[in-house]
């Protein structure tokens, strides 16, 4: 069975020629129908798309939010990255198992609807692949006529992917869709025809017969050989003494035996080896992009700019907002915290005194860097407060001034007044809080904020 793989930009009328397959019975495997199938009701990719981006982009049926989620990837790069790792080991499976029920099926052409081929390396699964191709002001006019995007917007959705002109370089063949539906049917008919004699053979080239060469002429006999019996003794040829066998010495055989076995043992074990190592660095890299996944760190330049200014570790900065929000700006709390370090109103407003913010409004805290800047002061007043001591900060964070002062002047917690430790705080969610923050303050130091040393090893080393 051949694969024929079927690319080409949005709007550029792949969905044309994947129709024409399925109506003349070919089976037709729709990376966007396996997209729908994965996001929809109870699909296998829902748990980790919530798991990443939160109940939000969940729908109440239990399927994606296809909508909310179009309006953040198209506006924001990093999380359509995320969304295409999530989402690609399950399309990848779920791709590779329709191809084979295809191919048991006994078909002898299964075509591939792709949009990003190329980009994903869908390509490598295919025989064969077919670009239908538009120019890009035609292309733009046909996607703002069936989609009703404006001229920007329209745009946006072009230039996020490879152009249309970049996969007609790709692919095996460009289908050229600028005319009437029928050209374009034209065309898909001729490569239709062409991948099916490829799919069958040629029967004419196996039925071609091959004439047997002309027999060669025979040499003239041996006159002394044409009567075995009658030929004198004198004229057989003796062996030469020179060219008699060397007997090789058993020592020698032996030891190029053992060579020999070294020799396939030591490859053996290079391989096993080389196997083993190959092995332990895709796990080290899976296990590097779950970590990814589980603690990224946006809006880094904002962090480390209010850190410094209130002499705070980013680290602890980062861990905080990835508890409070998982850095989703615009996410705002049933009880009314708002943004990425989760606010109050009243607290927001009374840091916006503090620092004389003119005209503020609660609106500004879906800004990014406001919503940073007004989180590190109050995290830096509490620091003031409670004498720098990082558990006193962070469930003071969670938990308001009043209900930490009542826990410091409690032997149980604090037996200095001053300073408590995780594992003595009372039981429930400030504890389970405060956890979590110090144990993500740790992950992000070592991966995002690790100090780089000198080379001071190297500089001793080459000194006098």
């Amino acid at each position: 069975m051949r694969v024929i793989g079927i690319t080409g930009s949005i709007a550029c009328g792949k969905s044309t020629v994947s129709r024409e397959m399925l109506r003349r019975g070919f089976p037709v495997v729709d990376g966007d129908a396996l997209s729908r199938e994965l996001t929809g009701p109870g699909g296998e990719a829902v748990p980790a798309i919530r798991s990443v981006f939160g109940d939000r982009y969940i729908s109440r049926d239990g399927s994606m939010n296809r909508q909310a989620m179009a309006r953040l990837v198209f506006s924001d790069d990093r999380s359509r990255e995320q969304l295409d790792l999530v989402m690609d080991p399950f399309l990848r499976s779920l791709t590779r198992r329709k191809i084979e029920q295809a191919r048991s099926a006994g078909a002898k052409l299964c075509f591939l609807d792709m949009p990003l081929l190329f980009e994903k390396e869908y390509d490598s699964l295919c025989d064969a692949v077919w670009c239908v191709w538009l120019p890009e002001d035609q292309q733009l006019e046909r996607l703002m006529a069936r989609d009703g995007y404006t001229r920007e917007e329209a745009l946006s959705r072009i230039r996020v992917v490879m152009s249309s002109d970049r996969k007609a370089d790709l692919s095996s063949a460009v289908i050229d869709n600028s005319g009437s539906v029928e050209e374009t049917l034209r065309q898909v008919s001729v490569l239709l025809e062409r991948e099916l004699q490829r799919a069958g053979g040629n029967p004419a080239r196996r039925r071609r017969s091959v004439s047997p060469p002309a027999p060669r002429p025979e040499p003239d006999p041996d006159p002394l050989a044409q009567d075995p019996v009658s030929r004198p003794e004198s004229s057989r040829r003796k062996p030469s003494s020179r060219k008699a066998a060397w007997p090789m010495p058993r020592w020698l055989s032996a030891s190029l035996i053992a060579l020999a076995a070294v020799l396939a043992l030591s490859l053996t074990s290079y391989l096993l080896m080389r196997a083993w190592l190959t092995r332990q660095a895709d796990l080290h890299r899976q296990e590097q992009q779950a970590v990814d996944q589980q603690y990224p760190l946006e809006y880094r330049e904002e962090i480390l700019q209010a850190s410094r200014k209130y002499n705070l570790s980013p680290a602890l900065v980062s861990s905080v907002i990835r508890n409070e929000s998982s850095f989703r700006p615009t996410v705002e709390s049933s009880v009314g915290a708002r943004g990425l370090m989760q606010l109050m109103p009243e607290t927001a407003e009374w840091i916006a005194h503090k620092l004389k913010v003119d005209n503020y409004s609660f609106e500004q805290l879906y800004d990014p860097e406001t919503n940073i800047l007004f989180g590190c002061w109050y995290l830096n007043y509490l620091s003031t407060l409670f004498h720098g001591d990082p558990v006193c900060v962070v469930c003071a964070y969670h938990a308001g001034q009043g209900e930490i002062k009542s826990w410091l002047s409690n032997p149980a917690v604090s037996s200095d007044g001053l300073t408590m430790s995780v594992d003595r705080l009372p039981d429930g969610p400030t504890k389970t809080y405060a956890g979590r923050v110090t144990r993500d303050y740790g992950i992000y130091q070592a991966k995002y904020f690790s100090p780089v040393l000198p080379d001071a090893v190297d500089s001793a080393d080459a000194a006098p």
